[in-house]
């Protein structure tokens, strides 16, 4: 996606009113992102960072950084594209603060060998499977906006990225031509697909250094009223981590198309989302989630 001089005079006025920063710092900061995103460079954020170093804290950039992102990321033409793009971007900008010492609080949560194990992880899905390891990554990045958008601290951040990451680690396991087949399922092959997010926990205890992200990961299909798998928990019981991944898997996974149903559009899937509040999913995270999209019955099309 290129963003263009439109795209910032569109940007809504109470974004600029909203926000604890000049006008100049925001405007600065969409025109880098722009250039950025025609470049397909994510590098060139760090212009901004080093444009902007009178600001009191990393923090403060990131921060600013993040609104305007999520102004230029709503639903629509291209979405899954952008979203991948700001997440690479954001993270470089973490990366660059860390370096330069303006953001000791990024120092990420996870250790190195938990970080490797799960790129590894993920590496192997992609073998098996591109697609899929494709959707894993479009949902741990709408999961970790969310995420971040709800002001949770770094450390449950990380583990839903994590969850999201490898929330279908377990289909690895699962015949492909079931989980393609385009008939309804028999009683057997029904069992078999929802055996998958127990066998991918089980791969996740067997590593010490992800062993924490094995029950976030079980609980990934289970509904907010207990009508979910494997084990028919509900309400709090199910772990916020995995009530956040389970929300964004499905709205993902609604507009990919499948072999036994037609693709949704954006809207159709944010109307899916809101009729399963209080059913398959936790009514506040809906409600964060809509917030988080600016969907009002409606998302437009364009982007």
């Amino acid at each position: 996606m290129i963003v263009s001089r439109d795209v910032l005079e569109s940007l809504p006025q109470s974004l600029y009113r909203s926000l604890p920063w000049a006008s100049h710092t925001i405007d600065s900061c969409v025109k880098i992102v722009a250039e950025a995103q025609r470049m397909n460079n994510p590098r060139r954020i760090r212009a901004w960072i080093d444009f902007e170093r009178g600001m009191p804290s990393g923090e403060e950039i990131l921060g600013c950084l993040d609104s305007v992102i999520h102004e230029m990321t709503q639903p629509g033409e291209g979405f899954a594209d952008r979203v991948r793009f700001a997440n690479k971007l954001r993270q470089e900008a973490i990366d660059y603060l860390r370096t330069k010492g303006a953001m000791a609080s990024a120092q990420s949560p996870l250790d190195a060998t938990a970080a490797a194990q799960a790129d590894g992880l993920v590496a192997a899905l992609r073998l098996h499977d591109p697609e899929l390891a494709e959707h894993c990554e479009i949902t741990a990045q709408l999961a970790s906006r969310l995420a971040i958008t709800m002001g949770l601290e770094n450390a449950t951040v990380a583990r839903v990225t994590l969850t999201a990451r490898l929330h279908d680690l377990g289909k690895m396991r699962i015949s492909r031509s079931i989980m393609n087949k385009p008939m309804p399922l028999t009683a057997a092959e029904c069992e078999e697909v929802q055996s998958y997010p127990a066998i991918g926990a089980a791969t996740l205890e067997a590593m010490p250094a992800l062993a924490e992200i094995a029950p976030l990961v079980r609980a990934t299909r289970e509904w907010f009223d207990g009508r979910g798998y494997p084990a028919g928990t509900a309400h709090e019981e199910i772990p916020l981590e995995s009530r956040i991944v389970a929300l964004c898997d499905a709205f993902h996974t609604m507009t990919l198309a499948r072999p036994y149903r037609k693709t949704r559009s954006t809207n159709e899937a944010m109307e899916q989302i809101i009729a399963g509040s209080g059913t398959q999913f936790d009514p506040e995270l809906v409600t964060a989630f809509t917030a988080m999209l600016g969907y009002r019955g409606r998302i437009a099309q364009s982007a």
